[in-house]
């Protein structure tokens, strides 16, 4: 259809226009076609690039926020470790005598700690108000305990404050450089503090700091030609950068334009300051950037008050970025101007045969008019085909209550005729001149036979007057599933007697009550117990035929199975098409399980399942709510 468009449109333009202005107005749609792919072609590699760097630059961050969470884990269980061989220490010398030099063993055991890890560049005890009481350095390998001389007042660092409102909790201080007696330690020592109060006696603050130099220089070695990582600290100070002129300037320059992200890269660090999430992009400067938020303390991130955090910024490499872009261009540009060629080419050469076409175009109507008018003809055919298959729906529905009246007949005449004998009997008596009153009591014997005759002829009008109720009402209703199975098997009574030797059970030992379409639940049932009566035994064979029914939940479970032949791999999957049949020559129409698929799928919205296997039997498996909405 949109080749004979495009036909239509060039025919058009043919008989208006010369053939130079119809090339021109062919080429120029021609580029804007080319143009169009070229640019969702570029977007389409510009996003896998951008996915490409999203991912490594994830990765990064993941690996650099893995290693920060490693070191974290370590301070905090190395403080508290400290913090119980103190407790025992203070504990001791509480025990002993007044002249016990309590420092000194303290200091001890601050050298044998710091001793334990290169990280590790200061260990202190101080008290209550902040004083430094024992201090111990390491460096390069070297411990060494402070004079007391040289120990300074600390009560005004953020650290002791916070510490303070945290008794037996470590602080994680936040990340900055270590600064002695007003000096920046050379070289930079980028230090996080672990802190804890302890209370009791001698109460004060356990301060250990932690050089996290080797770290950062690991985390360096992360970098590769694609994307970089860097650190900020809480106010887009830069902690690691790959350009090392920007590490700590905003310590060491802090009125120098540029040392913090704010100022060099404003809409980036708007972006990370933007709005709370684990991982944000931003596209800026000419390159990709991605960051996130690490909180020195993950579980203490978790409390209502404010946390240190730094932030974790990967971004791709500029130069790298926009050779690639460059490449890209100049590939497409390429790739755009041969294609366009080609097609230009091509169009002329279209061009050329467009009388012929023409021609050709009026003889495809004559044609398209013909198949439309087929297609009509096709479609009434249809339509009236369905029309007939809903008739033979119904008409199948009506013989399977012809089929059970003809049974029924039987049934209702023999009581029937029963009642005739016994009242003709009566009559006799009554008519002779001569009444005994053995005769009389004769009498009374036969009309309680015609009593009990009738009873039975009412039995079985009332319970096949139901079953016709119900499958001719259509509206949703309430009943009890189990006088819909009795009222069945009682009124199918007559078409077993034609099959003695086929047993049907039925198992429903609990009453259930539902809310649906009583008659289409006693057609599905009877539909599937012809289909196990004409198709699953030989005419004398014997065999049996099982229903079970329980409520599972707010859904009937409905089970009809037969020991009989079962139904080949083969034509088991199309067994419930419509008009599907092996029994054509006993006139049968294929409907019954059709019918019983529909029925339990789009009218009952039930679920239905079918298990064969030839020479074992049939399982027909129904799974139907109790209650339908009206």
């Amino acid at each position: 259809m949109g080749e004979i468009m495009t036909q239509k449109t060039l025919s058009f333009w043919q008989k208006r226009l010369p053939e130079t202005q119809q090339l021109i107005l062919a080429l120029a749609l021609l580029l804007l076609v080319v143009v169009s792919i070229s640019v969702v072609s570029y977007r389409f590699f510009w996003q896998q690039k951008e996915s490409q760097l999203a991912w490594s630059e994830t990765e990064l961050l993941t690996r650099s926020s893995s290693a920060f969470s490693r070191q974290v884990g370590y301070i905090k269980k190395n403080t508290l470790l400290l913090r119980n061989s103190v407790k025992d220490r203070l504990k001791l010398y509480a025990e002993l005598s007044d002249d016990y030099d309590w420092k000194t063993a303290i200091a001890n055991e601050f050298r044998l700690f710091a001793a334990t890890s290169e990280l590790i560049s200061q260990v202190r005890w101080m008290s209550a108000d902040g004083m430094e009481l024992v201090r111990v350095n390491a460096q390069s390998g070297v411990v060494s305990r402070v004079p007391e001389a040289q120990l300074q007042n600390k009560q005004n660092r953020p650290y002791i404050k916070q510490a303070s409102i945290r008794p037996d909790d470590v602080y994680v201080s936040p990340l900055d450089l270590n600064i002695d007696n007003g000096e920046v330690v050379w070289p930079f020592q980028p230090t996080v503090r672990g802190v804890l109060r302890i209370s009791g006696r001698d109460s004060g603050f356990l301060v250990v700091n932690y050089n996290l130099a080797d770290m950062f220089d690991q985390l360096k070695q992360l970098n590769n030609d694609l994307v970089h990582l860097e650190v900020l600290d809480q106010q887009g100070g830069w902690i690691m950068s790959d350009d090392q002129s920007l590490e700590w300037g905003h310590v060491l320059r802090p009125t120098e334009e540029g040392v913090r992200m704010s100022s060099r890269f404003s809409d980036v660090w708007q972006s990370i300051l933007s709005e709370e999430m684990d991982l944000k992009r931003h596209w800026g400067q000419g390159r990709l950037w991605s960051f996130m938020r690490f909180y020195l303390d993950e579980e203490d991130s978790l409390q209502p008050r404010e946390v240190p955090f730094i932030y974790l910024v990967a971004h791709s490499e500029p130069t790298e970025f926009a050779r690639w872009h460059l490449k890209l261009t100049l590939s497409i540009v390429l790739l755009a101007g041969i294609v366009y060629l080609l097609l230009a080419w091509w169009c002329w050469r279209h061009l050329q045969t467009q009388f012929t076409s023409r021609r050709l175009l009026k003889q495809l109507k004559r044609e398209k008019r013909q198949t439309d008018q087929a297609n009509q003809k096709l479609h009434d055919m249809n339509k009236r085909l369905v029309e007939l298959q809903d008739e033979l729906v119904e008409t199948s529905k009506l013989s399977s209550l012809g089929m059970m009246v003809s049974g029924l007949a039987h049934d209702i005449y023999t009581p029937l005729g029963g009642v005739k004998l016994a009242l003709s009997s009566g009559r006799q008596l009554i008519d002779k001149p001569d009444v005994l009153p053995e005769n009389i009591e004769r009498v009374g014997v036969s009309l309680s036979i015609a009593e009990k005759n009738l009873n039975r002829a009412l039995e079985v009008v009332s319970g096949f007057k139901r079953i016709a109720s119900d499958r001719a009402i259509q509206d949703v209703q309430s009943f009890v599933f189990n006088d819909v199975l009795d009222d069945l098997l009682f009124t199918y009574q007559p078409r077993l007697k034609k099959r003695p030797k086929v047993m049907v059970m039925s198992e429903c030992p609990e009453r259930i009550e539902m809310q649906g379409y009583p008659g289409v639940m006693s057609q599905i049932i009877q539909n599937l117990l012809d289909n196990a009566l004409e198709y699953a035994f030989h005419e004398n064979e014997a065999g049996q035929i099982r229903i079970t029914a329980h409520q599972v939940g707010t859904d009937l479970e409905l089970v009809v199975q037969d020991d009989g032949f079962g139904i080949a791999s083969e034509i088991i999957g199309t067994v419930f098409d419509p008009f599907k049949t092996t029994g054509r020559d006993r006139q049968h129409n294929g409907l019954g399980l059709y019918l019983v698929h529909q029925w339990v799928y789009k009218l009952m919205k039930g679920r239905l399942n079918l298990e064969s296997e030839l020479g074992v039997g049939t399982r027909f498996h129904i799974n139907i709510p109790l209650h339908i909405e009206k």
